[in-house]
């Protein structure tokens, strides 16, 4: 498990030039399962890791929300404050 600030980067690449919103790319009342973890110096240095990838191109879009906290092996609770 791990905790994420609410504050989001949605990361769209439709032409191969990255754009990003601070808004979700889609509404929904549920979270999405779906998810990586990109280890980077900022939030910029993720945008670029992702511009290329097929779903920032095909239509589709990233949301980046950087990691608080993340369990490490059993109960231990590791702070991550940069990681993305």
């Amino acid at each position: 498990m791990a905790a994420v600030q609410n504050a989001v980067t949605t990361v769209r690449a439709w032409d191969g030039v990255p754009v990003t919103t601070d808004e979700t790319f889609a509404k929904s009342s549920v979270p999405l399962a779906g998810f990586s973890i990109i280890e980077a110096a900022d939030v910029e240095e993720v945008v670029r890791l992702v511009a290329g990838t097929p779903c920032a191109r095909a239509k589709g879009a990233i949301e980046v929300r950087p990691i608080l906290a993340i369990n490490n092996a059993g109960d231990q609770v590791r702070e991550k404050p940069i990681s993305l």
